[in-house]
């Protein structure tokens, strides 16, 4: 049988693989364009007072192309975000089948989201339906989504296959057919209206839930588990399949093609072209300039320089892996620590997703709908007042122990004056950005697109950017975008059954009606964040868990703005934590294999530094608030 499936699988790649490529591509090419249209709307409406027609709706239709044709690549490559904390300590054999059965699953799961984007596009082609101003059919782009999906119904498929193939190879088939039953009858179970009818409600919220933690944990992609909980629970709330059908092809391609959303890429490519344009290593020259001659001023540099990127990078593991690749080798030069600094590094990365424009905000706000604006801005002290007792910290155990970052060269005053040119980059997108959003002159949205030619110029300025690294950049966007949107719109559908159960709402009762002080509850929801923080990644995360959380929070009187840098940052922390820290792995490539427990140990000082933040941002609220209550009355 093995020789017959290597056969079938081999024709499907010949006919899937090209496919995938090839939409991945087309997707790469219009992503680039993407800020085109924003930034010209910017622009004449400045200049002429006037707007282009249809700047929102091209967007909206880029968006959704970009989305669903990038999706089946990200899986191909296994870019799709999951949870591997239990499988990694399961046998080959036992992974193997579990893998079978959740890829069989997914492959049936959008294979039905492709037949319904199909036909909702047939639906909306017999009533004649068009766009507002170019009036294109609109069902037309229901049928691209439909491709875009197919294509990742067939890629997933063809990792049954491959599965499959090794659960016959190694003779374990037996072990396959008990536990396609129990997946079957998990489906079946809601489909068949097996569920009691009296569990309508928190009960069978609850059960969702727990399914929904039964795929995460067995490893299926987290946009993908989400999903399928989603579906399932509306099938049993529904009684039948109809409505969840209909649920599918409207929320994911509603959430895909999304005006709104095309802020996640335009900041993430910013972030791309701005770290192409050398923009990272000027910012790092300049510190040592100022910092290099203090104990620790090499880590105090690229501490400095995290603070500096971040103002244009809104991802806290790109901040730290730029910074690292720089940063290590030449404190390894200087006979550095290397716990110390991988440690400082990890940690400084965190600030990417704190200082502005940050997409952890971004999610927030979606999740929320809180201003995006006000988000940006609460995080500037923030992320000030964090980098300055990441600065304290590494300055006090320099001091005390100068043999582990022993202090590097001066710098005369002119040399530091003429540095500071190293970072007019980072200022001029930072004010750009930031300016003009608190300035009215152009929304979040638009200020994506504005940072992302601004930041193209600047690279083209710089004779920094050339054809392969825009390629590379485009596609690395692409994938990080594909991972995000694919939890996003998992989010959608999983969001119609949360709201159908109603269990985000009987929870936040259930917790103001608890005969406790607020701020205990406030103190039960960060150490849940720091647990979570530790298992998945930060916009996973807010995707996950701040729908059925945030309506309790705001009943129990917390300011939203100030909830979402506490949100952030708490989040934040799972980032440089056993047992996933994502961080800390990135370091430890780039730092040559140094054991991971060596680096854990480098992060203690600046995780206590995370955990006063927190508890000064409590104390004192105004340290988050003032700037969004000044700048936004």
């Amino acid at each position: 049988m093995s020789p017959y499936l290597k056969l079938v699988i081999r024709r499907l790649e010949c006919i899937v693989n090209p496919m995938v490529n090839t939409a991945n591509a087309i997707a790469a090419l219009l992503l680039g364009f993407m800020a085109l249209p924003v930034f010209f709307d910017v622009l004449f409406r400045l200049i002429f007072s006037s707007s282009i027609p249809g700047a929102i709706e091209i967007e909206e239709i880029l968006m959704g192309i970009v989305v669903f044709f990038g999706i089946a690549h990200t899986h191909a490559n296994g870019g799709h975000i999951s949870v591997d904390l239990l499988t990694s300590k399961l046998n080959a054999t036992a992974r193997i089948v579990i893998e079978n059965c959740l890829y069989l699953l997914s492959s049936i799961f959008f294979g039905l989201m492709s037949w319904q984007l199909v036909a909702q596009g047939l639906g909306k082609f017999h009533n004649h339906e068009v766009s507002f101003t170019y009036k294109i059919p609109v069902g037309a782009f229901r049928f691209i989504a439909a491709f875009g999906v197919a294509i990742l119904a067939l890629t997933v498929f063809v990792s049954f296959l491959k599965t499959l193939e090794k659960t016959v190879a190694r003779g374990k088939i037996i072990w396959l057919i008990p536990a396609l039953i129990v997946t079957g009858l998990l489906v079946a179970a809601p489909l068949a209206g097996w569920i009691p009818m009296n569990w309508y409600g928190a009960p069978i919220g609850i059960a969702g839930m727990g399914v929904l933690f039964l795929f995460l944990f067995l490893g299926m992609p987290i946009g993908f588990a989400m999903g399928l909980t989603g579906f399932l629970g509306m099938t049993v709330i529904y009684q039948g399949i109809g409505p969840s059908l209909s649920m599918l092809g409207i929320a994911s391609y509603d959430t895909a093609a999304s005006y709104m959303l095309t802020v996640v890429p335009l900041f993430i490519l910013m972030g791309e072209f701005a770290y192409r344009s050398g923009i990272s290593r000027d910012l790092f020259d300049t510190a040592y300039k100022w910092f290099g001659r203090l104990p620790g001023g090499m880590t105090m540099s690229a501490l400095a320089g995290c603070a500096g990127f971040s103002a244009i990078c809104g991802d806290s593991l790109a901040t730290a892996v730029t910074m690292g690749t720089i940063a290590i080798p030449e404190m390894k030069k200087k006979k550095y620590d290397l716990r110390l600094a991988t440690g400082a590094l990890a940690a400084g990365g965190t600030l990417g997703i704190l200082i502005p424009p940050s997409v952890g905000f971004i999610f927030y706000a979606i999740v929320t709908e809180e201003s995006i604006g006000r988000l940006f801005i609460a995080g500037i002290l923030p992320g000030l007042l964090l980098s300055a007792l990441f600065l304290a910290t590494t300055y006090v155990i320099a001091r005390r122990n100068p043999e582990l970052a022993p202090p590097g060269q001066a710098s005369t005053l002119k040399e530091k004056l003429v540095s500071l040119k190293g970072v007019i980059g980072m200022l001029a997108l930072f004010v750009l950005i930031l300016g003009g959003i608190f300035g009215g002159v152009f929304s979040p949205v638009e200020g994506g697109a504005i940072g992302v030619v601004g930041a193209f110029v600047y690279a083209l300025i710089r004779r920094s950017m050339t054809w392969p690294l825009m390629v590379e950049a485009l596609k690395g966007t692409l994938s990080i975008t594909s991972k995000l949107l694919l939890i996003l719109i998992g989010v959608g559908i999983l969001g119609y059954f949360l709201a159908s159960t109603r269990l985000p709402f009987i929870l936040a009762g259930f917790v103001t009606g608890l005969q406790v002080n607020r701020y205990v509850v406030f103190a039960a929801v960060i150490a849940l964040f720091m647990l979570l923080g530790c298992l998945l990644n930060v916009i996973p995360m807010i995707l996950l868990v701040l729908p059925t959380i945030f309506p309790a929070i705001v009943a129990l009187g917390f300011d939203p703005i100030w909830f979402g840098v506490v949100t952030v940052l708490t989040m934040e922390m799972g980032q440089i934590t056993p047992p996933i820290g994502v961080n800390v792995f990135a370091i430890s490539s780039v730092a040559d294999g140094l054991p991971l427990q060596e680096i854990f140990r480098g992060i203690v000082p600046y995780f206590l530094c995370m955990v006063l933040c927190i508890f000064l941002l409590t104390l004192f609220p105004q340290i988050v608030l003032y700037l969004p209550n000044l700048l936004f009355k």
